[in-house]
């Protein structure tokens, strides 16, 4: 399968309704994020989208010339611990994202091969750039998201052994241990949020394509 781009329909993050202002303002503001951090949806909604552009922005556009300087790809070896680039994330957020960025790829993967047709409708991620798909540390190998959570604990893969472009990366090389992330809880939890974001979005936006059949397809990859 040709390169896959994934995108990220989340809905944008919104206010509180107990304080009146945004969630993240004020002490009671504070207080609900922080209390529903381990909670996939709040997380999915509110927060993911940022710490993907700020996990994305970290890393050199240059080592990633697998197709073009415009299409961003995520190598399989940035979420290592033998990089820093995942320490961007909060600690107790790192499980959220590795499954929310799961989903972010599934969906689009799912879409592109089995609903080519209106691929090219499917909305942008990040205004009009690429957002990136899962790619081997070797280069240019497409991989199914779930190695994701292989990668986020992986302490062997190095990046690329023919040493491709490996200068680029090695100022950012970990020199610190990572505490291993735990995600399945949190991969079990997302199931229902993405079944409805799935019925939501194609309800909504694309109704010539089944939800309940896209969806079928993506729980065969789980």
């Amino acid at each position: 399968m040709s390169v896959c781009v994934a995108r990220h329909f989340a809905k944008p993050r919104g206010r509180c309704r107990q304080c009146g202002g945004d969630s993240a303002s004020g002490q009671v503001g504070k207080l609900i994020k922080k209390r529903k951090m381990t909670d996939f949806k709040t997380y999915y909604k509110q927060d993911f989208r940022h710490d993907l552009q700020r996990f994305v922005g970290q890393i050199p556009i240059e080592g990633n010339k697998h197709y073009d300087k415009e299409e961003f790809n995520i190598q399989y070896f940035f979420l290592t611990p033998n990089y820093k680039y995942l320490d961007i994330i909060p600690t107790d957020k790192r499980g959220l994202f590795a499954v929310a960025l799961f989903w972010t790829v599934l969906i689009d993967q799912v879409f592109y091969t089995h609903f080519r047709f209106s691929y090219q409708t499917f909305p942008k991620f990040i205004g009009n750039c690429t957002a990136p798909s899962l790619m081997s540390s070797e280069c240019g190998h497409c991989q199914h998201p779930k190695r994701i959570f292989q990668a986020i604990n992986d302490i062997f893969d190095k990046g690329n052994r023919f040493d491709f472009d490996r200068e680029i990366f090695k100022s950012d090389e970990n020199c610190t241990k990572r505490e291993q992330i735990h995600y399945l809880s949190y991969l079990e939890q997302s199931k229902e949020v993405m079944q409805e974001e799935i019925k939501d979005y194609f309800e909504t936006h694309q109704p010539e394509i089944e939800w309940t059949e896209f969806w079928a397809k993506c729980e065969k990859e789980l």
